[in-house]
């Protein structure tokens, strides 16, 4: 039996559920392939650790967003200055590396400046080229390059050169920064503060999922195909007919249901390892990034955010979307790179938990923007949107994708709605 909703939502992470809460429409339905809403934000609470699927750590510029996403947050919540460090060449220098450059071995430093004082014409033909004429050779070399080919699992000749938007580091200012060295003053970063609660990212769910009706949103309903020109979509559990649909499941997979080809867009997926040990540590870092030979491109320590005794880590490798996996020979090798930088000196492994994150960072590139806008140049006349960071196939925060859920909400709430 066709069964008829207004608005449907593809995916129950937070994009497709902040959609729903925005919408005035109450004919609305989420369908979720989990048996659990949230998406990739979700929360693992045993032997005393607490994990997330990866750190989840939200950064706030929106007062009115911020408000939204605690309010009904029933835990204690952290507010953090973070510490943030990277692992160079046996020692650890602050975060970012470019503003951080004094830091580094004379010889080292003397070069990352003379490469940054002689920056002139900027190089937009690819992200690779795009960072080493806006911040130099050396720093590029030293880190930037080296770091984003660890977390991508690619060239970064392949990704446009706006890859990372606001969230990449601007164009250094050699005045500006002989300013800071001198001064010794911190400029500021997109991400100086995040807030956690004390039981984990999921909490954040848990209280967005107050604003939306329980009986709107199907578990364990898998979408199998969507026809967007009659606009059906067939599931696991029976067909839907919509007026409106909003897409924020990933927009090679939507695609694909759709009938189309995906083969321009591609992806990276991310392992991580969540690691309890027994005993604690003497590292202050909240995460630290490694842009050398180790396995991971970067660790985070949950228990100096939530002051635990235990060291609790959380590790990312970063690996091509098809790579297989051995997840026993992958963890001797986490280990063992975890001893080899003194993280683990006399911690033994206690619990452990191994999560596949696919897609992880997607690829954008001048093909993938080009094929996203002309789809919503298309379908958007015809009430039909994909959104969110994986739906929009793109780079951007957990604030943005609630911001732009708000956005198609408001376009939707000015549509009639079916009897």
């Amino acid at each position: 039996m066709l069964k008829e909703i207004d608005v449907l939502i593809l995916g129950g992470g937070i994009t497709g559920l902040s959609l729903a809460s925005f919408l005035k429409n109450n004919n609305y339905l989420i369908l979720e392939k989990d048996s659990k809403v949230g998406g990739y934000c979700k929360t693992i609470k045993r032997n005393g650790f607490t994990w997330d699927y990866s750190g989840h750590f939200f950064h706030f510029k929106n007062k009115e967003i911020k408000d939204y996403v605690i309010e009904n947050i029933e835990c204690e919540l952290l507010n953090v200055n973070k510490i943030t460090n990277i692992y160079y060449k046996g020692n650890l220098i602050d975060f970012p590396f470019q503003y951080n450059i004094h830091q580094l071995p004379q010889n080292e430093f003397i070069e990352c400046l003379y490469d940054v004082f002689n920056i002139k014409e900027i190089d937009t033909s690819t992200f690779k080229s795009y960072i080493n004429s806006t911040l130099g050779k050396a720093i590029c070399d030293k880190f930037i390059i080296p770091y984003n080919e660890k977390l991508y699992a690619c060239d970064l000749n392949e990704l446009d050169y706006n890859s990372m938007g606001r969230f990449f580091p601007p164009i250094i200012n050699f005045s500006e920064l002989l300013d800071k060295i001198k001064n010794n003053s911190k400029l500021p970063t997109y991400n100086d503060s995040f807030i956690y609660p004390v039981n984990g990212s999921y909490e954040f769910v848990k209280s967005i999922l107050t604003k939306v009706q329980s009986d709107k949103i199907k578990v364990n309903t898998e979408v199998k195909k969507v026809d967007l020109k009659n606009k059906i979509v067939h599931t696991s559990d029976g067909d839907y007919k919509f007026n409106s649909l909003v897409n924020t499941l990933p927009f090679n997979l939507f695609l694909k249901l759709t009938g189309e080809s995906t083969e321009e867009l591609s992806s990276n997926k991310v392992i991580v390892f969540n690691l309890g040990f027994d005993k604690g540590t003497n590292i202050k870092s909240h995460w630290i990034y490694f842009p050398g030979d180790e396995m991971f491109y970067r660790i985070g320590f949950y228990n100096n955010i939530l002051s635990q005794d235990k060291m609790s880590l959380y590790v990312e490798i970063g690996v091509k979307q098809n790579q297989e996996i051995d997840e026993n020979l992958l963890l001797h090798s986490v280990l063992s790179d975890l001893k080899k930088y003194n993280i683990i000196t006399n911690q033994i492994l206690i619990d452990y938990e191994y999560l596949i994150m696919n897609p992880a960072y997607v690829h954008i590139t001048k093909e993938s923007n080009h094929i996203y806008n002309n789809w919503c140049e298309v379908n958007n006349t015809n009430n039909i949107y994909s959104i969110g960071r994986y739906g929009s196939w793109t780079y951007c925060s957990i604030e943005d994708n609630i911001v732009q859920a708000k956005e198609t909400a408001n376009i939707i709430n000015s549509l009639p709605m079916l009897d």
